[in-house]
């Protein structure tokens, strides 16, 4: 068994918090793999398409990146729940956190997030509510 220390821990996610990060959202036939998925380029081919033309190819950007420590653990966070709509038309189960280089074969995935039943969206608005340990939690 290995271990991070907890200085290393705030470290990387003080870095992430730096990262021009985005958010992407798959459809729930998306299969996870940990092992494989390394950039957006990926998973794109799981990417939601919104027919009501709010929710663009790509994701959207989030602000308000925090990094926080908590004497132990490190985690991400963000200042604020975003939010896709009005009008949009949405199905969804996952979230793909990743740092958005204007290339997707070189845009790295943080983290993969399972919202564990689909999010459904018909003609309005869709807002993600982080969990309150953050985003990312590096335990």
């Amino acid at each position: 068994m290995s271990m991070i220390p907890k200085f290393e821990k705030h470290k990387i996610a003080t870095s992430w918090a730096g990262e021009n990060i985005y958010a992407m959202l798959l459809k729930d036939t998306h299969v996870q793999d940990a092992a494989n998925q390394q950039f957006i380029s990926q998973v794109s081919a799981n990417e939601v398409t919104d027919t009501g033309g709010v929710y663009i190819a790509g994701g959207f950007k989030l602000n308000g990146a925090v990094a926080g420590y908590d004497g132990n653990n490190a985690y991400l966070d963000f200042t604020s729940n975003p939010a896709i709509g009005p009008g949009a038309y949405l199905d969804y189960q996952y979230i793909a956190i990743y740092v958005n280089t204007s290339n997707p074969a070189t845009s790295r995935i943080l983290c993969i997030i399972n919202m564990g039943t689909n999010q459904t969206v018909t003609n309005g608005t869709s807002t993600i509510a982080w969990n309150d340990l953050g985003v990312i939690y590096i335990t």
